[in-house]
């Protein structure tokens, strides 16, 4: 286990919001590309149709980019930290896409759903916590 304590971890935490802001923002762009194309429920008979309009798209490709960022940020972070700790660590997208999805597309969120991102806030911050010391004892 990699310490995960003081600045190490701030710049840990720091390095996870960016990437998956990163990633939120290029699941934006990704589903601003799929209304562009105009076809709202993509099936066998027009995949090819929907195919040609999705690859032609520049939203399309503003997600790939922000998705090849999100990529090299990802690598980057688990040469530093456990993949135990990292991966739960990342649930900032939860967190994220609602609020750029309210902004950016007017979706309407459910009470419930936002229950449920308070409780992905709350095991984020075990997740962290549960990283622990040198000697792996949790961080209080």
């Amino acid at each position: 286990m990699k310490n995960l304590s003081g600045i190490f971890l701030l710049k840990v935490v720091a390095l996870i919001i960016l990437k998956d802001t990163i990633e939120s923002f290029g699941d934006l762009f990704f589903k601003m590309g799929a209304l562009s194309t105009g076809i709202n429920n993509v099936v066998i008979s027009n995949f090819l149709e929907f195919a040609a309009r999705i690859t032609s798209n520049p939203w399309l490709w503003i997600g790939i980019i922000f998705y090849l960022a999100n990529f090299f940020l990802w690598i980057a972070l688990l040469s530093r930290v456990d993949l135990s700790v990292a991966f739960p660590m990342s649930s900032f997208t939860y967190i994220i896409v609602p609020f750029l999805a309210i902004i950016f597309l007017g979706e309407k969120v459910h009470p419930v759903r936002w229950a449920g991102i308070i409780l992905i806030i709350i095991g984020v911050i075990l997740a962290g916590r549960s990283a622990g010391d040198k000697e792996g004892r949790p961080v209080p």
